[in-house]
């Protein structure tokens, strides 16, 4: 199945090709072997294409924090079974989706809405779910922005794990959450998730402003101050040191380490203009919001409190 590039959120998903119209595959009473879930929230914009990416391959759950928008009806379209839950934070939410369904599924696969599946992700996947020396793959992605295609900068060697066996995955930490994959057998996928946010950019930016106050409030309550499973044998565990050694710089230095890394060394510079730029956003003025969140905070006082609770 190739990805579809030209659904719009005033398209039903009725009006696609039969042969690509996603449905709801039946599944007998015995554990059924993949489901795909989708957290959502507001996303009428992207849903539909993730949505087509997936077709009939699998059944799929989307998991949603009380949307206004249509995400409800595109979901009923496509047939998936839509429950709506409470968001705390990202972490909670994960789980409760895996909760919802490790009685009911052996494997499990995170897709976000702004994410499409190629056939070669496909083809992956169908090769994991049948070994039965393995609980998890991580796979990476191909940002695509401004019409760009970025193989390059952080988002090139950043990999999540993705699916998953529920019966034994857990995220941790409120925010930039990951499975513990501590005493997980894992696989990294050659093949790369499409990450295409169809949203106008002072979404993105507001976004991650709201993403930018959940770090300054990880950073003031010390919880990442500590090497307790840093061990160099998986990414969760080599991420816990990444992110002590980090925190470790000066404020409002650290940004702009993270910003040579990312232009530099690890060659943002080299997708032309639009990877510049998003690296910019993403590994200076993102960086750079959460410093300042927490500097204002502490001159207001709030660290001490966030410390002892």
């Amino acid at each position: 199945m190739k990805v579809d590039s030209t659904w719009t959120p005033n398209l039903p998903l009725s009006r696609l090709a039969p042969e690509d119209a996603p449905r709801v595959v039946e599944r007998p009473a015995a554990l059924g072997q993949l489901v795909v879930v989708i957290l959502t929230r507001n996303e009428e914009v992207n849903l539909g294409k993730a949505l087509v990416s997936i077709g009939d391959r699998a059944p799929v759950i989307v998991v949603d924090s009380e949307s206004t928008d249509r995400t409800a009806e595109i979901a009923a379209a496509a047939g998936a079974e839509f429950v709506v839950h409470r968001f705390v934070d990202y972490a909670s939410q994960r789980n409760f989706a895996i909760e919802h369904v490790a009685e009911r599924f052996e494997w499990l696969l995170f897709l976000d809405a702004d994410e499409e599946l190629t056939d070669e992700v496909w083809a992956e996947i169908d090769r994991h779910c049948a070994r039965d020396d393995l609980d998890g793959v991580y796979f990476g992605r191909i940002l695509r922005f401004f019409g760009h295609d970025l193989r390059h900068g952080g988002m090139a060697g950043h990999a999540m794990l993705r699916l998953m066996r529920p019966g034994v995955s857990r995220y941790d930490r409120e925010i930039n959450e990951r499975v513990d994959d501590t005493h997980m057998r894992i696989a990294y996928a050659s093949a790369k998730l499409i990450h295409d946010d169809r949203k106008p950019i002072l979404d993105w930016l507001v976004k991650h402003v709201g993403y930018a106050e959940r770090e300054a409030t990880a950073y003031l309550s010390g919880r990442d101050d500590s090497l307790a499973g840093f061990s160099l044998r998986t990414q969760r565990s080599r991420t816990i040191g990444l992110r002590w050694a980090y925190n470790r710089l000066p404020l409002g230095m650290r940004p702009f380490a993270h910003f040579a890394r990312t232009l530099l060394w690890q060659g943002a510079y080299k997708d032309g203009a639009a990877g510049t730029v998003y690296a910019v956003l993403q590994s200076l003025w993102y960086p750079m919001m959460i410093d300042m969140m927490i500097v204002h905070r502490r001159f207001r006082g709030e660290a001490a409190a966030l410390a002892s609770g």
